[in-house]
Order: structure tokens, then sequence, then C-alpha cells
């Protein structure tokens, strides 16, 4: 693979000399976004598999408990009314953290 880089560099070498080094670095920005992009879809494929893998579905919460999820930068509280996964809900870059309430 090395062996491989040293022609390849000697000829984005002659390249940049003799017809403008963005003949040269135009390709490797190419490159560099397409793999930045690829993997940022991957990214989102894999992080929503976990939704696939859980069975049951969405159902709705107790009527004796109220369940809040509030966000420790800004304060945020969002009341839970259908549980569709354990996952907490992500607010301002971060989980939210869980709070539950039994009602009389």
């Amino acid at each position: 693979m090395i062996l491989l880089l040293i022609p390849a560099a000697a000829v984005a070498v002659v390249i940049g000399v003799n017809y403008g080094w963005q003949w040269v670095l135009a390709p490797l920005l190419a490159a560099v976004l397409l793999r930045w992009s690829i993997a940022s879809l991957r990214v989102l494929v894999t992080d929503a598999k976990h939704l696939e893998a859980e069975a049951g579905g969405a159902a709705p919460v107790g009527s004796d408990e109220r369940t809040l999820f509030w966000c420790e930068e800004c304060g945020t509280e969002v009341l839970l009314l259908v549980r569709g996964t354990s996952r907490a809900p992500s607010h301002c870059g971060q989980r939210m953290h869980e709070r539950t309430e039994i009602r009389n």
C-alpha cells in the first residue's frame, strides 16, 4: 500500500506544478466530503436500529403516575403521555432526565 503512495505523490506533484494545485486538491477534498457524508448517514441508520429491535410499540402511561423529562441545561420539561421507547429524549445536545411523580 505504501509503495503505491510514492508514485501517486509523484504524479500529484507533476500535475500540481504543471496544471495547478486545484486539480490535485479538489479530488482529495471531494473524497473527504464523500467519506464524511457516508459516515454521517451510516450513523443515522445504526442509531435507529435499536428502535426496530424493541418489541411492543407505544403504550399509554398509567393514569396514577405522571412522567416528566427535564433538561438540565435550560430547564425545559416534557410531559410523557405515550411511551414509545425506553430511551429518554434529547435536548440541548444531552439526554433528558426522567422524573416520575405519583398522583394521589
